[in-house]
């Protein structure tokens, strides 16, 4: 399982009609089963919302 993590220490839990979601609690993370979908969510916020994100393992 995957969550992204901002350089400001905030883990992303969504992005829904424009607007940017973030908490600075892992657990209300938006959990990625795959690592591909992670890393298009990553691109996507990425090109989108200009957000620098890197992929962590996250595990329950």
């Amino acid at each position: 399982m995957y969550v992204l993590l901002t350089l400001q220490n905030t883990y992303f839990v969504e992005y829904l009609i424009g607007t940017l979601v973030l908490s600075s609690s892992i657990f209300d993370a938006m959990v990625f089963d795959d690592l591909d979908t992670a890393v298009k969510f990553k691109k996507m916020l990425l090109i989108n919302c200009e957000l620098q994100t890197s992929v962590s393992t996250f595990i329950q």
